[in-house]
């Protein structure tokens, strides 16, 4: 896995976020959290101290896709109908 691109700033966005949550020296953790535009909308007493956003996780992160992928071929007739122009095999 590479490294998170941590923010450490206010989110432009309002929405959901990836956070580092920090509750005194040495303690901490990781949570998703809200942002309302003003404030981290959180049930408990830490800090958050840096965030990324979900893009941002996904991208730092090698995530497999969690079935197999099948292999898809395109058939040669052009004079089939946009939708059955490919086919699992």
């Amino acid at each position: 896995m590479s490294s998170i691109n941590w923010f450490t700033d206010k989110p432009s966005e309002i929405g959901l976020h990836f956070v580092a949550v920090k509750y005194g020296e040495g303690a901490g953790t990781f949570d998703f959290v809200e942002w309302d535009g003003r404030k981290w909308l959180t049930e408990y007493e830490g800090n958050v101290i840096a965030y990324t956003t979900l893009e941002g996780l996904i991208r730092g992160c090698d995530i497999a896709w969690p079935e197999d992928t099948k292999e898809v071929i395109t058939k040669k007739d052009s004079k089939l109908d946009a939708d059955s122009l490919w086919e699992e095999m």
